[in-house]
């Protein structure tokens, strides 16, 4: 598993992440090393817009595969899911949300003003059966919309869900989830089970289902988790090459703090309360060099 002392490391292992994912997708630049990785579009790309000017050539790459293939994108889910990102990273994806706008002519959510780029020209169209690109062969079978995404998170967890859950891993609105899973539900696709007012769904048919999906990857991440944990590894470890001891200690428990559910999503155990100001960032150093290291080539360790 990836590990070093150097005090950049995370921001290295990030970049690994987001251009090995981008390389499933069919942009140059690297070898592929997230063949086992479902890719996670949306995430990914507001990902990438806040990485910006931290890989500029990725960055690059990144839009003009957007242009290429602006068909595939949920422009939907990704108004909802950069609407729940801090400004920094709205500020970010509208610059590229705008280009990608100016040069297809497709409106998409936050625009603002488009940047002048230099691409490869050397994308490749994505072959929907890569197993790494499932979500998006999901896609092509149920069409560009919560629909799709949903019998995505049923794949990936075994458990009953509720709609506020649905919503908050699709990333489309509580009705919009809920008059799918009706949908579904009506069709023979999902179960439901009610606890007082709520209803609970899970596959009905998960064989069948996967049967006409076809083969998952051994990995299947939550990708706004992923990529929330990944940004505020990143940013503390600029602000500890840059703050005093006592606000990158505030800045890290804010950031514990915010991403809490995230860390739950993900089977990473937060630091305890307990931890002293001196150990916090260490830790936190620590954790991200083990999780973000391994993400970044396509592994997932184990819980701890």
């Amino acid at each position: 598993m990836p590990g070093s002392d150097s005090p950049t490391e995370l921001i290295d292992y990030a970049r690994n992440l987001a251009s090995g994912s981008w390389a499933e997708l069919g942009v140059p630049g690297r070898a592929r090393s997230h063949t086992n990785w479902a890719v996670d579009l949306e995430p990914l790309i507001l990902f990438t817009a806040w990485l910006g000017d931290r890989d500029t050539r990725l960055l690059d790459e990144a839009t003009q595969w957007c242009i290429r293939n602006v068909r595939l994108v949920s422009k939907t889910r990704l108004k909802n899911l950069v609407a729940m990102q801090p400004d920094e990273v709205g500020l970010a994806f509208g610059v590229l949300a705008a280009t990608v706008e100016a040069a297809t002519g497709v409106p998409w959510p936050a625009a603002t003003v488009p940047r002048e780029f230099n691409a490869s020209d050397m994308s490749m169209s994505p072959s929907f059966t890569r197993p790494g690109l499932v979500w998006l062969r999901m896609r092509a079978m149920f069409g560009i919309g919560a629909r799709a995404e949903i019998l995505r998170c049923m794949l990936c967890d075994h458990e009953a869900l509720g709609v506020a859950r649905l919503a908050v891993v699709t990333g489309y609105t509580k009705r919009n989830v809920a008059d799918e899973c009706e949908v579904l539900q009506r069709a023979g696709v999902l179960a439901v089970r009610t606890l007082g007012n709520r209803f609970y769904y899970s596959l009905a048919r998960r064989t069948e289902l996967l049967s006409f999906v076809g083969e998952l990857p051994g990995v299947l991440p939550n990708g706004t988790a992923v990529f929330n944990v990944a940004r505020g590894l990143v940013t503390l470890e600029h602000g500890a090459e840059v703050l005093t001891e006592r606000t990158l200690t505030i800045q890290a428990r804010r950031t514990v703090r915010l991403f809490q559910s995230d860390l739950a999503d993900l089977d990473i155990a937060k630091p305890s309360d307990d931890v002293s100001t001196t150990e916090l960032w260490p830790l936190l150093h620590q954790l991200g060099a083990r999780h973000l290291g391994a993400w970044s080539i396509g592994q997932w360790p184990s819980a701890t």
